[in-house]
């Protein structure tokens, strides 16, 4: 008799012990789903509206990102956003998480971003030679990558520094590639930067030929759109 009963009393504490690891393992899974949830809206906003999007992340508390891969997600949105608000970090405190899981185990999209964001970076600590590598390495996603804007932000960074050790025709050929990108996803005012980007190469290259014809591209772009004619002579006036 007293064999049996505990025999009866194990089987509920084996009940009790499955039960809680159920309710552990699904509280667990909901949190992930919670946080998931607010890094896509995160993620679906970064672009219009950044500082919501940095908000947002801010409020995710630290607790429920203690799985590697959520850990990498936050982190790459984090560095983007700081990035899109104009908030430049001269540390890896925050992009280290997704350096350390994306480099190996992300898709050609997370690379790419995470390579792009690690030479932004080594740019604002004013290593522009470590930011090239990282640009570089980026750069050999681009094929698979889906992420035409990152694609062409990378290439003007890199124009940028190429721009600053005088390697014009560099400078001026990602600046084009750039344009065309940004043609692509009808981001004209990014497009209008890197033409007149295009043009500051020709004339330092005394180009007349590629000065006209990239100038008669820009007007042509500019030609209904008041906002982007600013944004020309601005950028011309700055040039001279």
């Amino acid at each position: 008799m007293k064999y049996l009963k505990m025999i009866f009393t194990f089987k509920i504490l084996i009940k009790f012990m499955l039960l809680s690891m159920v309710v552990l393992t699904t509280g667990s899974c909901d949190r992930y789903k919670t946080v998931r949830e607010k890094l896509n809206v995160a993620e679906n906003l970064m672009n219009a509206h950044p500082d919501s999007a940095l908000a947002i992340l801010d409020n995710i508390p630290s607790a429920g990102i203690n799985n590697r891969e959520v850990a990498a997600r936050y982190a790459l949105l984090k560095s983007i956003a700081l990035d899109k608000n104009y908030i430049d970090t001269t540390n890896f405190d925050v992009l280290q998480p997704a350096i350390d899981y994306y480099i190996k185990n992300g898709k050609p999209d997370e690379k790419l971003r995470t390579y792009y964001y690690q030479g932004r970076i080594y740019q604002n600590k004013g290593d522009d030679d470590a930011a090239m590598q990282s640009f570089m390495c980026g750069r050999e996603y681009c094929q698979e990558s889906s992420d035409t804007l990152t694609m062409a932000n990378l290439m003007v960074a890199q124009a940028t520094i190429q721009y600053s050790i005088y390697k014009i025709d560099d400078f001026i050929k990602n600046n084009l590639e750039a344009a065309n990108l940004y043609r692509a996803i009808n981001r004209p005012d990014y497009e209008i930067y890197s033409l007149a980007n295009v043009l500051d190469g020709s004339f330092i290259n005394n180009d007349k030929h590629l000065a006209d014809s990239v100038m008669s591209v820009a007007q042509e772009r500019v030609k209904h759109n008041s906002e982007l004619s600013k944004i020309l002579s601005h950028t011309l006036f700055l040039m001279l």
